[in-house]
């Protein structure tokens, strides 16, 4: 009986092993793509698109004018070990309806905090170019109130859409260079590679520990 157990466990940590090793090799072809597009031409956005996926880590550019109504301001941003917000300004794009959410930059909280500072917004037409990201799918939100005025909690684009009635496209540009006087945010892209080389080594590993157990076990035994 305990041979056999030992060699169900071994049978399964080994298929979970090899998942995600598979994973991992998926995610590694994933991550070669982003790196390349990162090289590529920028990609002029004139209005709607349908998904992210295509523009993800390309960079872009934009024509049109800002909305400093909907000018938002995301809490907890932490640049050079300070505490601050991440500015991002909407901006309409030339000929069309649909705004694309821009992230002009990092700057720090000021004495008035919880209330975000003042960051001017040009008037006028204006080009912009960057990186075009996602923000995280998944996040903490600290409190129930997510939204206080022009200050929130977690940057999302569905969130956006819905409060403010904008018709945004589904990624935020990485303004570069940032607007003046705010830092830059930089981002590269990251699959997801070393938690599936992780968890592949842990399967392996216990796998390996099963069968040292049951071999030194056996050995006892015949001795």
């Amino acid at each position: 009986m305990p041979t056999i157990a030992a060699v169900l466990v071994v049978a399964l940590t080994v298929s979970l092993g090899r998942w995600q090793m598979h994973r991992a090799e998926q995610k590694q072809a994933i991550q070669v793509l982003l790196e390349a597009r990162m090289q590529e031409a920028p990609v002029d956005l004139t209005g709607p698109v349908p998904s992210a996926e295509p523009l993800l880590f390309r960079h872009v550019h934009a024509r049109g004018e800002w909305l400093p109504s909907a000018q938002l301001f995301i809490d907890n941003q932490v640049h050079d070990g300070r505490a601050g917000f991440a500015v991002i300004t909407p901006l309409r794009l030339q000929g069309s309806q649909a705004v694309a959410l821009v992230n002009r930059g990092w700057i720090a909280r000021g004495p008035g905090y919880p209330r975000a500072p003042r960051v001017e917004v040009p008037a006028g037409p204006v080009d912009v170019r960057g990186l075009a990201t996602v923000p995280p799918a998944r996040f903490l939100e600290l409190s129930g109130e997510t939204v206080t005025g022009d200050v929130w909690q977690n940057l999302s684009i569905a969130r956006i859409r819905d409060r403010l009635r904008l018709d945004a496209l589904p990624v935020v540009i990485l303004a570069d260079p940032p607007a003046p006087g705010l830092a830059a945010f930089t981002e590269r892209p990251d699959a997801g590679i070393a938690k599936h080389r992780e968890y592949e080594l842990t399967w392996f590993a216990m796998a390996a520990t099963v069968v040292v157990l049951w071999l030194a076990l056996n050995t006892r035994r015949v001795r």
